[in-house]
């Protein structure tokens, strides 16, 4: 192929929906479709899905992309793929996909066994192992929840993919994991690249069970004709391992080298730098990053906060916005760049969904310091200001450790917001990079599909290649002051209430424990 002749396909697949891009060797969307399907949550606590959804929802993209780029399908150089993460789907032995209620990253029914596991991985130093606390997000947890309480399903099940593994299952017939998902399972060891037969062990998961490991860029497989009549592809078309989509997300923000970070902003917040090894601290969490060489050491904020303002209290500004023809969310912003920095006294702790390592499940969300004065305006700041001022602690913890970070890229819903990223960057204290054309996690499974091609040589350059930058916004120094006194208080404020969101949780539940 030329190289105005090269094209790769990316697949994402998501929660809420599946998206195909077909992008060129320069990183431009050439074509593009989306295909959303349900979410089932039969009781509190519980989020499960059909990977036969993901399937059927990812064949149709292709298929649509194919159809609008009208690029003939022998031309596409490789395929990526990215996946939500922590879902375990069992195959049987003959490859047959066995359960139709698949456990997502975000079910907690396996809370009970992580508490019954902490003593012994503790006493393990399972930390210093994996990197990580234990929290129910990680897969080997939902399996070993499975053993207990699905015990058939365990026995039968000869091979636990993820996500975005299924998905390379069904195009080649080959079975792998690759380093950013093996990481999420808690049976991964950090230190060697492998499984952990200790981890195994006590956990109670059959290492046979779990697939071979395998580079994100290294081609797994080819398209099988089987595949191709139901995608349209063309049989033998390379596909790569991928990755869970949050490190496909931030492979596609450019962050591909040491000390380089990246803010995502949307229904979850987090803040992510690329380290050379986990730095091993219980109030972080680490994922092998799709790239090769490093991790992402991350602090996380599951708040959701300023949509369910935009929705609970803020009808007339939206129906205002509607009236406007612009987003309800460009309005509030809009309105509260005239509010000063730190709200004229407003604080926000945005725990609407509690917390994950900073404090505790029972966080909750408060308004902090409410006066007649304070108005929408003032809230929609707050909210902004304490999202930040809550990723700004995991931030501390990562360059206390002596990593250095110098810009910060920003991505996700809030990155279109300049106010938030003027305040984020006058929070930080460091500058925030927008992207001119972030494509999501589809785009960094089109760069593994890249490397993987043989198109670029690594990660790192193929990034330079498709990722543009957009816009830079500088800290000022001034604002920075007046932001280190509010976050200091609300420093003061996250840990003094810990006690007391433990005490209204036990009062709500009405266990009389006080």
């Amino acid at each position: 192929m030329s190289g105005q002749d090269i094209y790769l396909l990316g697949i994402d697949v998501g929660t809420e929906s599946a998206r195909v891009a077909l992008v060129n060797q320069d990183g431009e969307v050439v074509a593009g479709s989306r295909q959303g399907y349900d979410l089932s949550c039969p009781r509190p606590g519980w989020a499960q899905q059909d990977p036969e959804l993901w399937w059927e929802a990812t064949v149709k993209n292709i298929r649509a992309v194919l159809e609008q780029s009208g690029i003939r399908p022998e031309r596409i150089a490789a395929i990526g793929s990215a996946g939500q993460m922590h879902a375990p789907v069992p195959i049987d032995g003959r490859g047959r996909l066995i359960s139709r209620e698949v456990l997502l990253w975000c079910d907690k029914r396996s809370d009970p066994q992580c508490e019954e596991l902490k003593p012994r991985l503790r006493e393990a130093g399972s930390l210093q192992v994996t990197g990580n606390p234990v929290v129910p997000a990680w897969t080997g947890f939902k399996m070993r929840w499975l053993k207990e309480n699905e015990p058939d399903l365990y026995r039968r099940t000869h091979r636990f993919l993820s996500c975005n593994g299924y998905i390379n299952y069904r195009l080649t017939g080959e079975m792998y994991n690759d380093p950013s998902e093996a990481s999420g399972s808690y049976l991964f060891d950090a230190r060697t690249g492998v499984w952990s037969p200790e981890l195994c062990d006590i956990l109670g998961i059959d290492a046979g069970k779990l697939p071979p490991i395998a580079g994100s860029s290294l081609v797994i497989g080819r398209v099988t004709p089987e595949a191709a009549a139901l995608t349209g592809l063309a049989a033998g078309t390379p596909v790569v391992a991928g990755g869970g989509d949050m490190m496909c997300l931030i492979l596609g923000a450019g962050i591909a080298t040491p000390g380089m970070a990246c803010d995502i902003g949307g229904t979850a917040c987090d803040v992510s730098v690329f380290v050379p090894e986990p730095l091993y601290d219980q109030r972080l969490m680490h994922l092998h990053h799709v790239a090769p060489g490093g991790w992402i050491s991350f602090g996380i904020l599951d708040s959701g906060a300023f949509k369910w303002f935009r929705d609970e209290f803020c009808a007339a500004e939206v129906t205002q916005a509607v009236v406007k023809g612009i987003s309800a969310y460009d309005l509030l912003t809009a309105r509260a760049a005239e509010v000063p920095a730190g709200g004229e006294g407003l604080l926000f702790l945005p725990y609407l969904l509690g917390e994950r390592t900073l404090g505790t499940s029972a966080s909750r969300a408060v308004f902090f310091g409410l006066t007649p004065r304070h108005g929408i305006a003032h809230c929609t700041r707050a909210i902004l200001e304490g999202i930040a001022f809550d990723l700004r602690q995991s931030l501390e913890i990562i360059t206390a450790k002596g990593v250095v970070v110098d810009s910060i890229r920003t991505v996700g819903g809030s990155a279109k917001s300049p106010l938030w990223n003027q305040i984020k960057a006058d929070i930080y204290k460091n500058r925030m990079v927008t992207l001119a054309n972030f494509e999501g996690g589809v785009m960094g499974a089109v760069i593994l599909a890249a490397v993987g091609a043989g198109i670029y040589p690594y990660a790192a350059a193929a990034t330079a290649g498709m990722v543009k930058v957009d816009q830079v916004f500088e800290p000022c120094p001034e604002t920075a002051q007046v932001y280190d006194r509010f976050y200091r208080m609300f420093k003061e404020l996250h840990d003094g209430l810990q006690p007391y969101f433990v005490r209204m949780a036990r009062t709500v539940r009405g266990d009389g424990h006080e």
